[in-house]
């Protein structure tokens, strides 16, 4: 076990990973808020097509960071692929009881939650959605938009539909559950979104496994 002071500060993202979840906000809330719009179409044919340039501005922030992550960060990628996909029994312990966010939140108490390691079971569940999630919306946005005069009008029915269904369900994931939950844990979302670096002691409440094996201390 290593020793910390409580007030040594830690990396725990780097540089590409911040940018990353920046481009993630930047690019996929406008473009996931746009597609409700463009669903329900409330406004004008002038107003829609507005409408239209945001989602798919969006759409290609979106895009463009997945493809550059991937292509520039190979080993952070495979280190998040290992991560989300490895379960072990620590991992449906902390998921029957929600981390017991459901008790800090509504009843004011704590109660005994598995410890974690960088990621916890949350966070690997919401990982492996947000994954396949953003390949699906990624590829039916793009053959939507690039392929449309070329499928079959039942094919790009199904598609649009897919399209649709996966980014609602992804949308209401991410603003519903991760981003409230980042933001409850405040240090952990200055810590992600500022320089990426945050307190032994505020990382051991959430992280204890990773703090006690894996982290070096910021010099």
């Amino acid at each position: 076990m290593k020793i910390f002071d409580d007030h040594d500060v830690v990396l725990k993202h780097t540089l590409p990973v911040r940018l990353f979840h920046w481009c993630l906000v930047l690019g996929f809330l406008p473009a996931g808020i746009t597609g409700i719009v463009l669903f329900f179409r409330p406004f004008g044919q002038e107003g829609m097509h507005f409408v239209m340039q945001i989602h798919i501005v969006g759409a290609w922030l979106l895009t463009l960071a997945c493809i550059c992550f991937f292509i520039f960060q190979p080993k952070r990628v495979a280190a998040f692929w290992r991560e989300i996909f490895s379960w072990t029994k620590r991992d449906i312990d902390w998921m029957k009881v929600s981390g017991g966010y459901p008790q800090k939140i509504f009843l004011g108490k704590e109660i005994s939650v598995p410890l974690m390691r960088k990621m916890n079971s949350g966070q690997k569940l919401m990982g492996i959605f947000v994954f396949f999630g953003a390949v699906i919306i990624i590829v039916t946005g793009g053959i939507l938009y690039v392929a449309l005069p070329l499928v079959p009008k039942e094919t790009a029915w199904y598609v649009d539909k897919i399209h649709l269904v996966v980014g609602i369900c992804l949308l209401g994931a991410v603003c519903d559950g991760h981003i409230p939950l980042g933001m409850y844990n405040w240090q952990e979302f200055i810590c992600m979104f500022g320089d990426g670096t945050i307190k032994v002691k505020d990382a051991a409440k959430h992280n204890k496994l990773w703090v006690e094996e894996d982290i070096e201390k910021v010099k």
